[in-house]
């Protein structure tokens, strides 16, 4: 095969229906736009996706094309991780991967991993006025949160020459039920954004260094860390085909992201990949979220460009 096309179906949810302009899931055009939950993460660039490939539909081409639209992505990848699994996508199934997430049609040709972890923390209730009596698992989740921003700083030691370096984050923390009463458990969610340096290992293990030092000389504190979910860095060279022929074509070069895709589940595959596609990722998972129409032609007529230089 030639050329592998990929997106996601799945969106995030609208939130509050009444702050929108227009019904989320009821697509309007406006001043040539295209509004609605998806329209740029990533409806619009599955449908530039498709028209691309309808336009070859009759046409002999020298090598194929896949498409993969996948179910789950905003969640951790399992549609994609289901299709891999099952071998419906297969090791070298295509000599490229374009991933259509919104980016302005920049190409991406990096970005960071990422790692989720859920930290629990339990202690031992007591009454309020009682605390020495307890452990109390929030004081300690904010402990543990204080170890959190020192390592951060220490992650900063190593620095990626396209990716910068490794970050994390407390993003979410769940403890406590009811005033008077000293918490005996709280749960702590960390966010992970990882430069190829540090794998999900590596970070498990600090964190659990964290977890150690609290409880060293408290007894009945426990603390136990699990992995949600993991995907790698994506890492295409700046000097791979892919890339320069996408930079031909588009008229830029490539950069980097901040945010992760399915790109670094093609790449363990084989398929060098890059993100390409239309609508601003500002947009997504926004209020009035919106595509700009001119942008999906334009995001067409990249894609029919490939397939005529690598397919045809």
């Amino acid at each position: 095969m030639g050329l592998l096309f990929s997106g996601h179906m799945d969106v995030v949810p609208a939130g509050d229906f009444s702050k929108w302009e227009t019904p989320p899931f009821e697509p309007k055009i406006r001043d040539g736009k295209l509004f609605g939950r998806g329209a740029a993460d990533m409806k619009g660039g599955l449908a530039a996706i498709v028209r691309a490939i309808e336009s070859v539909k009759n046409t002999q081409l020298k090598r194929g094309i896949v498409f993969v639209a996948t179910a789950g992505e905003e969640v951790g990848f399992d549609g994609l991780r289901a299709l891999i699994r099952d071998g419906i996508v297969k090791d070298h199934e295509a000599i490229y991967g374009i991933i259509g997430e919104p980016t302005s049609l920049r190409i991406v040709r990096a970005h960071k991993g990422g790692t989720l972890f859920r930290v629990t923390i339990k202690g031992r209730s007591a009454h309020s006025s009682r605390p020495e009596l307890g452990v109390n698992a929030v004081e300690n989740a904010a402990r543990f949160i204080i170890g959190l921003t020192d390592l951060r700083k220490l992650l900063r030691d190593m620095r990626d020459p396209d990716l910068g370096f490794t970050v994390l984050s407390a993003t979410i923390i769940r403890g406590g039920v009811k005033e008077n009463v000293i918490p005996d458990s709280c749960e702590i969610i960390v966010d992970c954004r990882r430069i190829p340096h540090h794998d999900q290992r590596y970070i498990s293990s600090t964190l659990k260094q964290i977890g150690e030092s609290l409880k060293s000389g408290q007894t009945g504190l426990e603390l136990t860390i699990e992995e949600v979910l993991s995907y790698d860095a994506l890492t295409t060279s700046e000097n791979h085909p892919i890339v320069k022929l996408a930079e031909e074509i588009v008229g830029g070069k490539a950069g980097v992201a901040p945010y992760g895709t399915e790109g670094p589940l093609y790449q363990k595959l084989g398929i060098p990949t890059i993100i390409l596609g239309p609508g601003s990722v500002e947009q997504a998972h926004t209020v009035n979220e919106y595509v700009e129409i001119k942008e999906l032609h334009k995001a067409e007529d990249i894609y029919k460009e490939l397939i005529k230089r690598v397919c045809l």
